[in-house]
């Protein structure tokens, strides 16, 4: 019998279906000045790679040395949850809003007629995720609303967006208007998913027709434990057994085949060679991809590859010429596609902020208790520090560190939201976010904003109450030496967040030994704090 679609929709994609909204990510890279420099000659097998994109000198024309194409092809994948680039730092590549800037360009300026596809991997690892696993969901969902907004043609399907639940996962993807279509020729979906998830798409781009579909890694699949695997995907083949029937359908009546491979890159190398009808292959990316397309099947089969993280898109050129039937350029998202991007613009910034706020993201952040401390010991906030430790106090305020709240509930710019309800924020710029006494919210522990002395030293309320007990002491005691070998400054100058981070560098700006005198008995008889960062004397 077949299940209605309310019948197998998970609860979490109808609250979903209501508002969309995700998390904003940080993209490291170099911005650059422009796209990627030209090849100095075709390639063979009529490949002209890297001629487009480039903007040199004062040029802002996008790919001015191709010739008009009849159609072309935009190639996105593995944005791995990354949907616009930080805020905390400049020269990242990446983000919705300039894809969507670039897309506007190629369709409204250029004119051409374009067809989108995706690799997949919106998401990646929600049980390992900086803002947790709830946070990934609705990324996932805010993803596959700009894939929609963008009018993309098809996506493949990966085990990472699976990650989020099988059932979650597609419930979300039965909510899609008629595009994007998901491709899958390997794994058969149950009754009811059939209309969204299919083995393959045929789209019309100009005078041409372009067949896409896609291979799921079945090794990838079946590591996946769900207990709703089995009853929602309930078939999955082998690509060999899978593609040849595929394969044969869109040769008959497409212009141009193109399979999408989610699984490891030798697998899209080795599917190529087993199937040459394909024209272009994309396959995953372990860094950056190349400039060029790897060449395959005599010059017949391009391999493409975008990279990680959202930070390139690749543009295939089509012509109706034999003796060069494509142009490609790998096109890095840099700050030259900062052009005006409202509506995606409203669905990162404003709509998904708000849905965060209403499901109480960070409220509800899975936290733990602080290894390490003296056992039973609470965050207290600096203004508590500052009672024994006025000099450090003065140091610390003096820094970024102490306006890190501000940096991400203002915008001078008038750009960005307020970020205060997004948990991958919230953890880099409140105290404590992660442990059960640390960061719950501005009104709940408003003496925790911004990164506090704690976020080094640990949870500081037994010190606080016995000064001079030694053990306490210890356990919050830090060192240059021991911070940079246990990697504490890393957890948020990441390669994400503060790509050019050196901790000799930044160690400078913020150290604090022997700033205090503690020649007062008061500061020798403790103090017992009390809520909101305040204390009081021990009793």
């Amino acid at each position: 019998m077949m299940m209605s679609r309310s019948s197998i929709r998970p609860m979490a994609a109808l609250v979903l279906a209501i508002g969309l909204v995700a998390y904003v990510g940080c993209n490291s890279g170099t911005d650059g000045t422009g796209g990627d420099l030209p090849a100095a000659s075709p390639s063979p097998g009529g490949v002209k790679p890297g001629s487009a994109g480039a903007e040199t000198g004062t040029s802002k024309k996008l790919f001015a040395d191709w010739p008009k194409p009849v159609a072309a092809l935009l190639i996105s994948g593995e944005q791995d949850g990354y949907l616009e680039p930080c805020g905390c730092t400049s020269g990242q590549l990446g983000g919705l809003r300039r894809r969507y800037d670039l897309i506007r360009h190629i369709r409204e300026t250029d004119q051409w007629p374009l067809a989108l596809v995706d690799l997949g991997s919106l998401v990646k690892d929600p049980a390992g995720a900086r803002g947790g696993p709830e946070q990934v969901k609705i990324k996932f969902s805010v993803a596959l609303k700009a894939l929609e907004m963008l009018k993309y043609d098809a996506f493949a399907l990966s085990a990472e967006d699976l990650k989020v639940g099988v059932g979650e996962s597609l419930g979300q993807i039965i909510n899609l208007a008629e595009k994007p279509r998901v491709v899958v020729a390997n794994v058969k979906p149950a009754e009811g998913f059939d209309q969204n998830i299919r083995p393959s798409v045929k789209t019309k781009v100009g005078p041409m027709t372009i067949g896409i579909t896609a291979i799921l890694d079945p090794d990838a699949l079946n590591k996946l434990k769900d207990d709703e695997k089995d009853a929602l995907l309930p078939t999955i083949l082998s690509p060999e057994a899978a593609l040849p029937g595929v394969l044969a359908d869109l040769e008959n009546d497409t212009d141009t085949q193109v399979l999408l491979v989610q699984g490891p890159p030798e697998l899209a190398k080795s599917l190529a060679a087993k199937f040459p009808g394909f024209d272009i292959v994309v396959a995953t990316s372990d860094s950056d991809p190349d400039a060029d397309p790897e060449r395959l099947n005599g010059g017949k089969t391009i391999l493409v590859k975008v990279g990680t993280k959202g930070k390139y898109v690749g543009v295939v050129g089509l012509y109706n010429d034999p003796k060069q039937k494509y142009r490609f350029q790998r096109v890095p998202l840099n700050s030259r596609y900062n052009g005006d991007a409202g509506p995606m613009r409203k669905l990162i910034e404003d709509d998904f902020q708000e849905m965060l706020k209403q499901a109480g993201v960070v409220e509800n952040f899975p936290r733990r208790n602080f290894v390490g401390g003296a056992p039973g010991a609470t965050f207290v906030g600096a203004e508590t520090c500052k009672t024994c430790h006025p000099g450090t106090y003065a140091k610390w305020a003096a820094t970024k560190h102490a306006h890190a709240f501000e940096d991400i509930v203002t915008d001078p710019k008038g750009d960005r939201s307020d970020h205060q309800f997004d948990a991958e924020c919230i953890s880099c710029h409140t105290t404590g976010f992660e442990y059960n006494s640390g960061w719950k919210s501005a009104a709940a522990t408003p003496y925790l904003k911004g990164n506090q002395c704690e976020n080094c030293h640990g949870p500081a309320s037994k010190h606080v109450e016995e000064p001079d007990n030694q053990e306490f002491r210890k356990l919050i005691a830090r060192t240059a030496a021991g911070a940079d070998k246990a990697g504490l400054c890393y957890r948020c100058h990441d390669e994400d967040n503060s790509p050019k981070f050196n901790f000799q560098t930044y160690w400078g700006q913020i150290a604090h030994s022997k700033l205090d005198q503690y020649t007062d008995p008061k500061v020798h008889e403790g103090i017992k704090p009390a809520t909101a960062g305040a204390s009081e004397p021990a009793k």
